[in-house]
């Protein structure tokens, strides 16, 4: 089976990262999509990546300090590091608009719950709870740096699709995946196991790094620019 190609935030390459105008781009273009949960003060689930919306919005200080009225007051910033398109101004998403975006497509979900940092309370559940809202034609995926985070979720609902984030190879991985009912590893570039497991890696963004996870039929990568990515996979054969 080919490697699925996961659009990293969106596509950053071309839009602002966990913006709306990527998201569309990517149900059109795309196959597959990774994106963070945050909870507000007010427990409303939102994308972003970081903890903080310093680096990309024109705002400053943690998620969870603010409501959600609060947060809108805040909007998306273009990343300096890249030639982004201008485009309208856009507010942090919520996860419900997000979610409508890709309901009833084709597209492969990859929510991450964002609690390596801030183990929210209840995030498991809220987040389940607007998942349920919508339809989608392939199975989400839910993962997460945070093992526990994962062991919540499978005691809610035995049949969700979970992995496991890391930055390094697992310890003992077969016995560690039956032990907390996992389905997959999602290791980074410098983490990737050998065996007979599901991996999808990120974030490769280099040639080569994409070709050898490529010859190494790994189950997915998560990239910035997905476009070149499937491109480089397809021509493949």
């Amino acid at each position: 089976m080919a490697t699925t190609v996961f659009g990293h935030r969106g596509i950053p390459e071309k839009y602002i990262e966990n913006s709306m105008s990527g998201f569309k781009y990517l149900a059109e273009h795309g196959e597959a999509v990774e994106f963070d949960v945050h909870l507000t003060k007010d427990l409303i689930p939102v994308i972003m990546h970081d903890e903080k919306i310093d680096r990309t919005t024109n705002g400053s200080g943690y998620i969870k300090d603010f409501n959600y009225e609060e947060l809108k007051s805040f909007h998306l910033i273009n990343d300096v590091n890249r030639e982004q398109q201008a485009g309208k101004i856009e507010s942090i998403p919520k996860l419900d608009d997000v979610l409508s975006v890709f309901s009833d497509t084709q597209i492969q979900l990859n929510i991450e719950l964002k609690t390596d940092n801030f183990d929210y309370l209840g995030i498991e559940q809220i987040v389940l709870n607007t998942v349920q809202h919508f339809h989608f034609n392939r199975p989400v995926i839910f993962s997460s740096f945070n093992i526990n985070t994962l062991d919540r979720l499978y005691a809610i609902d035995q049949s969700l699709n979970l992995a496991y984030l890391s930055e390094q190879p697992v310890n003992d991985f077969p016995h560690f995946m039956q032990d907390h009912h996992l389905n997959a590893l999602h290791p980074s570039v410098e983490g990737v196991q050998g065996g007979n497991v599901v991996q999808r890696i990120w974030t490769v963004n280099d040639d080569n790094v994409l070709d050898k996870l490529l010859d190494f039929d790994v189950a997915g990568i998560f990239t910035d620019n997905f476009v070149h990515a499937i491109k480089t996979r397809n021509c493949r054969g």
